[in-house]
């Protein structure tokens, strides 16, 4: 079949590209009005005014307390332009006041508005529906409003915490008027049709002096969840904090807080080698008919620093200066502090080192900076094991003969660049030598000429692996102080054009953790480096940043804390002719299928990263079907619990720039050499040649988009190919995915997942 197509087919895909735009495929839309920015001014119409704006802000001027209090606030788009409109049903308003910490007890947010639910109390907001309170709202019509609370809060008489009005843990609650210390009122934009929207305003009644509690900001918790959003429209976590407080509680045998600095600890307290006591003894975290048990918090759970940041937020340091039973117990629950455990916690099995507490008055005599069980020692974990592993640098200094036939003799170092690039001696010093606990690997790979893709064609490897070397066994000293050699064990092909990439990985042992035992993996960031075979060494092309990885995952180390921090040494392995099927379950070397039904799945970086990512939808996801890999050893790593903590469709989360786009080499990838992805490897597991592919642009598409109806339409409209051979794609029509899809295209990709 041509490459090119007639003028007819043409036609049919710009049609069908038309027909999805008439389907709402890319929607547009557009701001309301630029104008001047300040209040008073005559605003835009109501409503679709409202619909049209891509922000609001939400600014509170004033708040008085003579009797009911009395909000005065503006609400303004993008523009700075004020937005009348806004009705009863599309706001809510809380009100809390910061109760002070004595005897070493935390500050604590406290709701005057509570309600009670199935014997439990809980925080509660006005709000123009069905069970709630809700005052007065006035709309100026220039953009400013004000609101009058219904509950008077200085009322002695107002049931402003109904029975039982405890805490979980059966505690008296005060919601007394105290015009002295500091007060809160939020307003929450409510209505789904409008931006999300917080204002939030801190002030004292009485004009004294009052305190902060700002732990955890909204915008730090946003470099992972793009947007921190809860219970549908609630999107800042001074807000959260005025119903999750210790004040609110849910029901049952025992009652479970939902305390912010209990709920959030045990929500991500688990990852890949931890989780909490509880439910690792069969108790899952529920609140309500929600079981966050197998939340994932994408890095070590001991670094505290990456939520709770002193240089960002006023209190972010008081996980080193104030700790406390509740949040330490959050997370250590199977600890308890009483005389005896509660029997209806049975998970609770051990017994307090300190001894018997029943306050957070002593926890600093042994828990607090420079003592002997410091917190921020045993939480800065992280932060040592990282200093520890920078104390080392993988160094690829040559590499000869690079000719096709040749065995190419690579010389490398370690050295420290802490200390002046002092170079490691492998063969004596500690962190290689010391228990058999470290690991150190040369591996080649190689792209041919006109090929963007690695592909380690040739390497005698099964499913388009690289040449490995131990280099800690074969290494030889080299010819200058702490430089050594390994010679490749498998020769350049002869037929090999392109470039020669040479990658150092592993893991020096450390001893943190427990000095002198070097137990520690250190995650010392991986090494590349391209060398000509023939011609000029071309680069392989750089799609993920990896500081954009690292943002939620601290530091990206992964196979045992073997290879680190370094996608250009990912992309070796995980190349378009790799796939799973050497680690899946087998009888007499006939595959049997894994846990999935498969018997292999692709391991192709562009296609493996979105998969596990996009999870499965029945977990908040969007794949049909979750993904699974079988990792070295038989490991089954199964990815359909996972659940992407921000905006799903914000490509710019990870990819550099505009990688994302089908332009460039992707507005036309197989001409511009970028490989298929296999998935199925065919008779030989060493040759690619005739193993089964998916084209380029349907791979990454279908890795999310993995539904029968998608595929359908890459197929049909794209010319996207499934289960051919690479020879096969090279000469049949090419994917046109980029006409519709690409910059400016009827389905934009930037447009429809609404990447900024």
């Amino acid at each position: 079949m041509s490459k090119y197509r007639s003028r007819d087919r043409w036609i049919n895909v710009v049609a069908a590209c038309l027909l999805a735009l008439a389907a709402g495929g890319c929607g547009s839309g557009s701001g309301g009005g630029a104008g001047p920015v300040g209040l008073p001014q005559v605003p835009p119409g109501g409503p679709a005014a409202l619909t049209a704006a891509t922000a609001l802000t939400i600014s509170i001027a004033a708040v008085t307390v003579d009797a009911r209090p009395v909000v005065n606030f503006a609400v303004v788009n993008q523009a700075g332009v004020g937005m009348a409109g806004l009705a009863a049903t599309d706001l809510g308003f809380n009100i809390a006041k910061l109760e002070p910490g004595l005897n070493g007890e935390p500050t604590n947010w406290q709701n005057y508005i509570n309600q009670a639910t199935a014997g439990a109390v809980q925080g509660s907001q006005e709000r123009a529906a069905a069970g709630y309170p809700f005052g007065t709202l006035v709309d100026h019509q220039d953009g400013t409003y004000t609101y009058t609370f219904a509950t008077d809060i200085k009322d002695p008489a107002a049931n402003l915490c109904p029975a039982p009005c405890v805490d979980a843990a059966g505690k008296a609650l005060h919601v007394s008027y105290q015009p002295d210390v500091t007060h809160r009122v939020t307003i929450q934009q409510v209505n789904d049709a409008y931006p999300k929207s917080t204002g939030v305003f801190d002030f004292v009644p009485s004009g004294a002096a009052g305190i902060r509690r700002e732990i955890v900001l909204t915008s730090t918790c946003n470099q992972c969840h793009h947007e921190l959003s809860a219970h549908a429209t609630r999107v800042d976590t001074r807000l959260c904090v005025t119903c999750h407080n210790p004040g609110s509680w849910v029901g049952g045998s025992p009652g479970t807080t939902v305390d912010f600095k209990v709920m959030i600890h045990r929500i991500h307290y688990n990852n890949a080698g931890s989780a909490l006591p509880s439910v690792l003894a069969g108790f899952p975290y529920t609140i309500g008919d929600a079981d966050f048990s197998e939340v994932v918090f994408t890095q070590d759970v001991r670094n505290c620093a990456r939520c709770h940041d002193g240089s960002l937020s006023a209190q972010g340091d008081h996980w080193k200066a104030q700790p406390g039973m509740e949040a330490c117990g959050s997370c250590h629950d199977d600890v308890y502090f009483g005389a005896q455990p509660d029997p209806a916690r049975p998970y609770q099995t051990v017994a307090h080192p300190g001894g018997v507490v029943t306050d957070n008055s002593t926890c600093l005599l042994c828990h607090g900076p420079g003592r002997v069980a410091d917190v921020t020692v045993a939480h800065d974990l992280p932060a040592q094991l990282k200093a520890a592993a920078a104390r080392f640098k993988f160094n690829i200094l040559s590499a000869a003969p690079t000719a096709p036939g040749g065995f190419p003799v690579i010389t490398f170092s370690v050295t420290d660049p802490t200390d002046g690039d002092r170079p490691y001696d492998i063969t004596t010093d500690a962190a290689f030598t010391a228990g058999g606990a470290s690991t150190l690997n040369v591996r080649l790979g190689w792209t041919r000429s006109g090929i963007a893709d690695i592909g380690n064609d040739g390497s005698s490897q099964n499913f388009g692996q690289p040449v490995s070397m131990n280099a800690l066994t074969t290494a030889v000293p080299g010819s200058t102080v702490g430089t050594y050699t390994v010679t490749a064990t498998v020769a350049i092909p002869v037929t090999q054009t392109g470039t020669l990439r040479v990658m150092v990985d592993g893991h020096p042992a450390g001893d943190v953790t427990t000095p002198g035992t070097f137990s520690d993996r250190l995650a010392v960031k991986s090494a590349f480096r391209d060398f000509a075979i023939t011609g000029t060494a071309v680069a392989r092309r750089l799609v993920v940043d990896i500081a954009k990885c690292n943002v939620c995952h601290d530091v990206l180390s992964l196979h045992g804390r073997n290879r680190t921090d370094e996608p250009g040494v990912c992309a070796v392995c995980h190349n378009p002719n790799a796939t799973d099927a050497g680690r899946r379950p087998a009888t007499a070397g006939v595959l049997t299928g894994g846990i999935d039904g498969k018997l292999e799945e692709a391991v192709d970086f562009k296609s493996m990263i979105h998969g596990i990512h996009a999870g499965q939808a029945s977990n908040g996801g969007f794949r049909e079907k979750g993904l699974v890999i079988y990792g070295f050893g038989g490991s089954v790593n199964d990815f359909s619990k996972v659940v992407f903590p921000g905006k799903l469709g914000n490509c710019t989360a990870c990819h550099t720039d505009t990688s994302y786009e089908l332009t460039g080499a992707w507005e036309s990838p197989t001409a511009n050499g970028i490989l298929a992805t296999t998935t199925t490897t065919a008779v030989s597991a060493s040759d690619a040649a005739d193993n089964l592919r998916t084209t380029p642009t349907a791979a990454v598409c279908s890795s999310c988009h993995d539904k029968v109806g998608p595929q359908v339409h890459m197929t049909e409209v794209g010319d996207g190919q499934f289960a051919v051979t690479q020879a096969a794609i090279n000469v049949g029509a090419p994917e046109i995915c980029g006409i519709c899809h690409g910059p400016g295209g009827p389905v934009d990709v930037k447009a429809v997942h609404h990447v900024k």
